[in-house]
């Protein structure tokens, strides 16, 4: 995969055109959010459950930093910013009301034979918020 069809990627997921963002992802993919929180999502679908959601309670917007592809595997920097949406809730993440979450992440996709991603692997390493 290049950096063109990762930014397509990126600009499916700010856009919530969950079908294009689909796409990108191998039927049996596997994404790791959190090990110690149980944040394990198992399938296209599992990962589609997730985001539909999460998005109706919070205005997520991710922007590449970094980039590195290859054959089978990208990697990438990302800063995302998560907004909440009044009158939501959701459990994925800690975000106080009244506060912007602002998030740095080290993101790794393993690569089938058609470029769709069969795991994915996220870590933070900055957190911070900031005030609405």
């Amino acid at each position: 995969m290049d950096r063109a069809a990762y930014e397509d990627y990126v600009a499916a997921f700010n856009g919530k055109d969950y079908e294009r963002l689909a796409s990108y992802y191998a039927e049996d993919v596997e994404f790791i959010l959190s090990e110690e929180r149980g944040l394990i999502f198992r399938g296209r679908q599992a990962i589609l459950d997730l985001y539909k959601p999460f998005h109706r309670a919070v205005n997520e917007r991710v922007d590449i930093v970094k980039f590195a592809g290859g054959r089978d595997f990208i990697a990438a920097e990302v800063n995302a910013e998560f907004r909440p949406v009044p009158d939501t809730s959701q459990s994925v993440i800690d975000l106080p009301h009244g506060k912007i979450l602002k998030v740095t992440t080290f993101a790794f996709y393993d690569l089938g034979p058609d470029d769709r991603f069969t795991r994915i692997r996220a870590a933070s390493y900055s957190r911070r918020y900031e005030n609405a």
